[in-house]
């Protein structure tokens, strides 16, 4: 590893010399930084919108009168219809509402007694359905927009003091409305490992989700930047002289290492902009931000699960990094233009994306876990979160380390056959094919 630490300091020097390593990396920053902000707003901005369309006032209704004929056993009070604090002309006020519950009034009275502006609402049913229809006279003059809507504000007035009688509240509406799901017939095995789990299903899927965004960034900065630099070197003919004086094998590491640092450090630097962002947005703006807890790249998912969880991820980055770094120096090696990268690159992104769909598709399906935690490349983004999530044991976890391991010497050693045949080499052939050459000579 002669000249490991001239190389390592070489690569990044030069970097942050280079204004697209450089201007990706700030991008990259920025977009960690404000991506809870940013999702904060549109949340805001959903709910407005949902609100707004959800929301019925009595000024939204084109009508002189109102009547509310309730032939149901609920009553409903006159004073739950909410008065509009700025009445419109023309619109409907409190003072044209009137209420008759059942027994009150007849019903055919009522309607013989509509103007052409008057709507009549009817709300009827039992137990197992209740219905509400908004009845006009036969010349009307009235909107159909007007009749829906006195029909959507009688029937959400109506479901509250329904409510409020039963003496229900919405915790006790959700734990009703909740469904039962039939778990299934279960071996003994299969038995201990449901009550080993240690999250649920929905926390299982959104930790996997936003560790495998972590691993798919690492392995596609890592990618992108050392086969862009690697071949970089290559065409200016600086990798000959390097080679001169520096052994391959600390010539590839130094490379790799120092490009790894930097994806590293920039992704630190997000995180912690989020970081900010979040103390922010929580602390001294004074924003609830719990219905976009996920949002943002932070620490939850190496913070939320104890000391221990924390080394099992960070284990899991390290060699997820410096296997797809390796690998991506291979690649780099073996491209003799510019145009040659995308090639390289797509190769690399091919396997990542490999992981991350097969972890996205059916990494909480448990009749796959096992498989999903000891295959490369899908091991990478699976085996951690399903050690935590209680889905696998101690002895598979380590056992996928340990082939992960075993696949990164593998890719060395291909590394310390190839690399200075293939930076020296301008052959144009197929890259898998010239590195497997090179590896035989």
């Amino acid at each position: 590893m002669t000249g490991f630490g001239h190389v390592f300091r070489f690569t990044l020097v030069q970097t942050l010399k280079n204004k697209g390593f450089l201007a990706s990396a700030i991008l990259m920053i920025l977009v960690m930084s404000l991506m809870k902000p940013f999702s904060y707003l549109m949340t805001k901005s959903s709910e407005k919108t949902a609100n707004a369309a959800n929301s019925v006032s009595l000024n939204q209704i084109e009508a002189d009168k109102m009547i509310i004929f309730n032939d149901t056993s609920f009553t409903i009070d006159l004073m739950d219809v909410t008065p509009d604090e700025k009445p419109e002309a023309g619109k409907l006020t409190v003072d044209g509402v009137k209420v008759f519950n059942k027994g009150e009034a007849d019903f055919e009275a009522l309607t013989q007694g509509l103007g052409e502006k008057d709507i009549l609402v009817y709300i009827q049913g039992d137990e197992k359905e209740y219905k509400v229809n908004a009845i006009v006279s036969d010349n009307t003059k009235l909107q159909v927009r007007s009749m829906d809507k006195a029909a959507d504000l009688v029937k959400k007035i109506f479901s509250d003091d329904r409510k409020k009688q039963m003496k229900l509240d919405d915790s006790t509406i959700k734990s009703i409305s909740s469904g039962v799901q039939h778990g299934g017939v279960l071996t003994e095995e299969e038995e201990k490992l449901e009550k080993d789990k240690t999250m649920g299903k929905t926390e299982y899927s959104g930790i996997m989700m936003a560790f495998d965004l972590l691993i798919m960034m690492v392995a596609s900065l890592s990618a992108s930047y050392i086969i862009a630099s690697v071949n970089e070197e290559k065409s200016s003919k600086l990798a000959e002289s390097l080679l001169v004086s520096v052994r391959p094998m600390a010539l590839l590491m130094g490379k790799i290492i120092g490009m790894l640092t930097f994806i590293t450090t920039t992704l630190i630097l997000g995180v912690c902009g989020s970081m900010v962002a979040d103390l922010i947005m929580t602390n001294v703006m004074k924003l609830d931000t719990s219905s976009v807890n996920q949002g943002g790249l932070n620490l939850a998912v190496f913070t939320g699960y104890g000391f221990v969880g924390f080394i099992i991820l960070f284990v899991e980055v390290i060699l997820a990094l410096c296997s797809f770094g390796v690998l991506s120096g291979i690649m780099g090696s073996a491209c003799s233009k510019t145009e040659d990268q995308q090639s390289a690159t797509s190769i690399v992104m091919m396997l990542t994306m490999v992981g991350y769909l097969a972890t996205a598709m059916v990494g909480t399906q448990d009749k796959y876990t096992l498989i999903l935690a000891l295959v490369p490349p899908v091991s990478y983004f699976n085996a951690p979160i399903a050690y935590i999530g209680g889905r696998i044991s101690l002895p598979v976890l380590l056992g996928s380390f340990a082939i992960q391991i075993a696949l990164l010497v593998g890719l060395v050693m291909l590394a310390a056959k190839t690399y200075r045949n293939l930076l020296l080499s301008d052959s144009s052939r197929p890259k898998l094919a010239a590195i497997f050459q090179a590896a035989k000579m």
